[in-house]
């Protein structure tokens, strides 16, 4: 099951908060609701509490919806909520998620600007799972897991071999192993994580992968077996 959102409403108008809250409640799609009737509270506010979406009023005294969204350093996904279409395009300008036209009352149309945080949300997560950012020297370099042939280590480094390069990263291959994703490498010695996909050939105790043979641990060799596919 996917995960529920938290989220605030940031609106002045009584009744136009009661409405979006209700809406927010009767999707299910929220572990958390939280209400502020004034921008300036929630300013500090969002800094103790940050949230997945904000539904934003635009018209507000002291401080703008526009102005308040100007001033976040951590930007969530926002919804503006107005009841003047005019703006409909400063919003997208600070590249928020959709724009609802006050008095909100379609339902459908609710849902569809929410699931547009969702949809985003797993496209995000979807990236995270397929790729992994290690220290190189001073540099934070990306590594798709794909690329990955197998990890070796060394000492206290870890050798990455992609299928181009190898990366020497000061790390455990424990730590590297808990960082990719089960489905795709196996433990097959105390010194060796490969990707599954990229093995060639397997015989009593060794594997060949990339052109390189690998020794196969008697410890490791069973869960091996069984993560691979034998006719």
């Amino acid at each position: 099951m996917a995960a529920k959102l938290t989220c605030a409403i940031i609106e002045d108008d009584p009744v136009s908060m009661s409405v979006i809250q209700g809406l927010a409640e009767k999707s299910g799609l929220f572990q958390s609701i939280s209400c502020l009737d004034s921008s300036s509270k929630a300013v500090g506010w969002l800094i103790e509490n940050p949230v997945d979406l904000i539904f934003l009023d635009v018209e507000m005294p002291d401080l703008t919806g526009l102005e308040l969204l100007k001033s976040l350093t951590n930007k969530p996904a926002i919804i503006i909520i107005s009841s003047n279409p005019k703006y409909a395009v400063d919003a997208f300008e600070y590249s928020v998620t959709d724009f609802l036209l006050k008095p909100v009352k379609d339902y459908v149309r609710f849902l569809t600007a929410v699931n547009k945080v969702k949809f985003k949300e797993r496209a995000e997560d979807k990236r995270t799972e397929e790729e992994l950012f290690v220290k190189v020297d001073s540099l934070l370099m990306k590594l798709n897991f794909d690329d990955i042939v197998w990890v070796e280590a060394s000492g206290d480094y870890i050798k990455i071999q992609t299928s181009d390069k190898v990366q020497v990263v000061y790390s455990t291959l424990k730590k590297m192993e808990e960082k990719l994703p089960q489905h795709k490498f196996v433990r097959v010695h105390r010194s060796f994580l490969v990707n599954i996909s990229k093995i060639t050939n397997i015989d009593s105790s060794n594997l060949e992968i990339h052109k390189k043979i690998i020794p196969i641990s008697g410890t490791y060799k069973d869960d091996l077996l069984k993560r691979i596919s034998v006719l």
